[in-house]
This record gives structure tokens, sequence and C-alpha cells, in this order.
């Protein structure tokens, strides 16, 4: 059972939309750890509504169009066996994120869940878009859109639905989460939250670059052959992997395919990044720790032009491409406790930084500078 609850909700600031245009015009990525909560106070401004609410989240992009629900949490009230985590925390960071908890109401944006299709809550959503209009702000012009739910008879309906909901899967947010659990065993906790459909997530892979390598082409082919069989990429072309069990791999500029041997029956069923950091990264390249392990950069497949160039500049780093894991691959994983690498799923919607604020108190200024007690 997962029990949600309406919140309130900071307006997205135009503040903070000019900030983040104005990054990516200059090909800067901003995040919402760079912002003090002082920032994000004054730059979100005055609330959406007195009332809690909940909303329907709708982006409009090239994935096409993608809607969820955001709402919170109530870790008080929903069982913990419900929420299913794949990845592994770094405990300093968890500690980081409890000490921003006690100090501070504002939730600068949601966990993202998963949860399987359903039907019922399809049509709740299908209802609310329907029914009103988007709430006017800086990003629609950017396909980022808010459906408010004020009616109590109706927010009444979303609560049952989740309740009939027997797990969701945690996509982003593993950190925050591990924080407020943790702080659930001593004060009841909520937890500002994004609820998408498996159906309507897309989910694209990140890509490996190990740099300060010394191994040689002889030790690591020999390496690699144990696993998998190796052809070299026509023209040395930089390769990304059309299917599932299947490597790009890019050495001292050259590229090559690789093919998990079929014979391995309990290696091939199991995701790649688990196979890449268990049977390479770690067994051969000594990448025991991939979470702190300065050596290792993932890249997003969004910023697979980046990933290329880096490896054409260091000669002596390696590339691994991968192929995107299904979202029934990803509840798989999620399902079985099979905690995954880090880095391992790149999981659209991806909300912009600074769009959904949520505090359990109203702010209601209107714009004059915020004191910060």
């Amino acid at each position: 059972m997962i029990k949600i609850s309406p919140l309130k909700a900071l307006r997205p600031g135009k503040g903070i939309f000019d900030l983040m245009i104005s990054d990516q015009v200059n090909g800067k990525g901003h995040k919402n750890e760079q912002l003090s909560f002082e920032d994000i106070i004054n730059l979100f401004g005055c609330a959406l509504d007195d009332q809690p609410a909940i909303y329907v989240y709708e982006v409009r992009g090239d994935a096409g169009l993608m809607r969820g629900v955001w709402a919170t949490i109530d870790l008080s009230e929903t069982n913990a066996e419900a929420i299913k985590r794949h990845e592994e925390t770094v405990s300093s960071k968890v500690e980081s994120l409890k000490a921003d908890r006690r100090s501070k109401t504002t939730e600068k944006s949601p966990i993202l869940l998963v949860h399987k299709k359903d039907k019922a809550l399809d049509a709740l959503i299908d209802y609310v878009v329907r029914t009103r209009k988007p709430l006017a702000t800086e990003w629609s012009q950017m396909g980022h859109f808010l459906y408010q739910v004020l009616e109590a008879e109706l927010i009444e309906k979303f609560i049952h639905q989740f309740k009939a909901i027997e797990a969701v899967y945690l996509a982003d947010g593993h950190h925050r989460l591990e924080a407020a659990c943790s702080l659930q065993k001593n004060i009841p906790q909520q937890i500002s939250s994004l609820f998408v459909s498996a159906d309507v997530i897309s989910i694209a892979p990140f890509h490996r670059m190990v740099s300060a390598t010394d191994i040689s082409w002889p030790m690591l082919m020999e390496k690699l052959g144990q696993y998998y069989y190796i052809s070299k990429i026509p023209n040395n072309k930089p390769y990304k992997p059309d299917q599932k069990n299947r490597l790009g791999l890019c050495f001292q500029g050259e590229w090559y395919q690789l093919d998990l041997n079929k014979t391995l029956g309990a290696l091939s069923a199991k995701p790649d990044t688990v196979v890449l950091q268990d049977m390479i990264l770690s067994e051969v390249l000594g990448i025991h720790q991939p979470k702190v392990d300065e050596r290792l950069t993932c890249f997003p497949d969004c910023k697979w032009s980046q990933f290329v160039s880096e490896l054409n500049n260091d000669t002596q780093a390696i590339g691994f491409s991968l192929f995107a894991m299904t979202a029934d691959a990803f509840i798989a994983a999620a399902e079985k406790a099979e905690f995954l690498p880090p880095k391992s799923t790149w999981i659209a919607p991806k909300v912009p930084q600074g769009f959904m604020a949520s505090s359990p108190v109203a702010i209601t200024a209107k714009g004059e500078q915020i004191r910060i007690n």
C-alpha cells in the first residue's frame, strides 16, 4: 500500500528559469546542490496556492508525452517494502541530506517513482488534464506543465487508488529517500514524489570511461575473451550497442563490439551494467567501488558526443558503451532486490531543477526578499 498526501508547492520562479536557460545557452549544467536554501526560497517566490493539492505533471518533448502524479508519500503509513530500490547509497551523502531535512522545510525536487500500469490511475490523470487548464508558468514554453487538483473528492480518489498499488520502484532519489527513512524512526516523514507509469518512462544508458589505465592490449583481450566474442568495428565508427548482452569497447582509439558468450547462461540473464562491473571493471581494471573511484566517469547517453570526444583526447582511457535497460528489466531488478551499479539507468521524465519545490508551510511572499530564520 502506498499512502500519498497533497502538498503545498512553491511557484516555479522566473529567476531560476532564466538561470537554467542561461546555463543551457552557455553549455553548463545546473545542479540543485549548487543552490542554497535561501536561493531556492528567493527564486521561487510565492506559493501556488495556500491549500494543499495534488498535481499532474506533464512534459511534452522528443520522447513524446509523459504524465505523472506529484504528491507526497507518508512514510509513516507506507510499508517500507512497498518502495523497491535498485541502487546502494553512500553513507556520507545520506548523513548530509539528513541534516538538510532536519533544518529545512523545503524540498527542491521530488524523488522519481515508477509503478506498473494502472488503468484506473490513468483515467484519473486523463480526467484532470481534460477538465482544467495547466497553471501558467515560465516552464510551459519548454514543454513542462502542471495541472492542479484542489477538490477534496478528487484528491481522495487519488489517495484511494494509490492505496491499491502494491509497489513502486525508485528511479531517482535513493539518497533522499534513505535520509527520510532514517529520520522516520524518530519523526514521521513525508517526501515529495513524482509517480510515473512504467509504460510512459524512457530509459537510456550511461556509458563508462576508465582513465589512468596501464593494461596492455593482449592482457585486456585475454580477460575479455573469457566472456565476450570480440570484433572490430568497420571504419572505426564510435559504436552504440543495439541489444542486450552486447557492449561497445574503445581501446587506444579503436572501437570494438563485444558479444557475450551465450553459453554463459547465468551471466546473460543479468543486466549488462552488472556484468560489466563485476566481470570487467572490478575483476580486470580494479574498479571495486564505482561510486567513489575517481578513475571511472559515467556519461548519460544524451552526452554521447562528450563521451566520444573525451575518449579521443585520452588514448590511455578505455570506454564502454551500453544498451539501455527495458522498463521490465528495471522493475525485475528492483523486485529481486538486485542492486545495480551506480549510474545504470537514465530515466525520463527528468524534472528541471527548480521546477517542483514543495513545503509543508506555504510561502506567501509577493516577490520581496524573504527572511530566513
